[in-house]
């Protein structure tokens, strides 16, 4: 019965150590974001100051019409920079939660074993079969959660270049209308 306390309450520390693995990865990335926000807001209140400089030099219609253009485009440069930093930000959270979750998982497998070898060991004789059922099962368990954790961090990856390359085709293209 002792034994049973003590593994309960490993498995809450387990749990909660994993909690505070999660809450921290939560904190860091809100603490990133909203790093983020106040560069941006920051580089919002110098440009408008900049921008309201520029439209006060501004001689004629066709000066305040060069400058509108540059400032489009400065801002959707901006706009893209800004949205390729909050994805840098959501990857690299996703990344940490899946670091996280994989070490949890990775520690109640584990247990999982043990246990499972524990009871095979003190199983009557004659059991052997189901054992080794017991045995191959958890072997392919594991393997099927190695290739579904393997393809999740495959196809992340993927989607982590398709929106760099999206993104990186986007701002190409703006930049390639303005020349025109």
């Amino acid at each position: 019965m002792d034994k049973m306390r003590e593994q309960f309450a490993d498995l809450n520390k387990g749990s909660i150590e994993a909690a505070l693995s999660f809450a921290q990865v939560s904190m860091e990335s809100a603490e990133r974001l909203m790093r983020l926000q106040l560069e941006a807001a920051k580089a919002f209140i110098a440009e408008q100051s900049e921008t309201a400089k520029a439209l006060s030099d501004a001689k004629d219609p066709q000066a305040m019409m060069d400058l509108r253009s540059k400032l489009a485009e400065q801002s959707v440069e901006r706009l893209l920079g800004y949205s390729r930093n909050i994805y840098e930000v959501a990857a690299q959270s996703q990344k940490d939660f899946a670091k996280v979750f994989s070490q949890r998982f990775s520690g109640y497998q584990q247990e999982a074993t043990s246990s499972l070898e524990k009871m095979i060991k003190a199983a009557p004789g004659g059991s052997d079969a189901a054992a080794a059922a017991i045995t191959s099962t958890i072997a392919a368990t594991q393997s099927a959660m190695d290739s579904l954790t393997k393809a999740a961090r495959q196809a992340a990856e993927l989607a982590d270049a398709n929106v760099k390359a999206v993104s990186d085709a986007a701002t190409g293209a703006f930049r390639g209308t303005k020349k025109k």
